[in-house]
């Protein structure tokens, strides 16, 4: 895996959501941008890893609008939904991404 994988980049959202909601904090917008720190990854890609994880039920507060066939993605008050914890609790892919992120000592302290 690497860095920049869809699971890895929706294990770190996924993450970062649901320990904003365990400590009944408001999610900053900016921390689950493509350009964060967190993510560095291409707007193109992003569009499609956050349309996806909203089509799938895993995000709420998250609005998809189609342009052409591409998503746009719009970032009201983000929330992981129960979908969204189990799924990264429970899919094999999202155990090799935590694993992936442990290994590399990736600097999120909320992992």
């Amino acid at each position: 895996m690497a860095n920049d994988d869809m699971h890895v980049i929706m294990y770190k959202i996924l993450a970062y959501l649901y320990d904003c909601m365990k400590k009944g904090e408001e999610p900053q917008n900016s921390m689950i941008s493509y350009d964060s720190d967190l993510l560095g990854i291409p707007a193109a890609y992003w569009n499609q890893i956050m349309a996806q994880m909203v089509e799938l039920g895993l995000v709420k507060g998250i609005a998809v609008r189609y342009y052409d066939n591409s998503p746009t993605v719009l970032i009201s008050k983000p929330y992981v939904t129960l979908e969204g914890v189990q799924f990264m609790q429970e899919n094999s892919m999202m155990s090799k991404a935590l694993k992936f992120l442990k290994e590399s000592k990736a600097a999120l302290p909320f992992i």
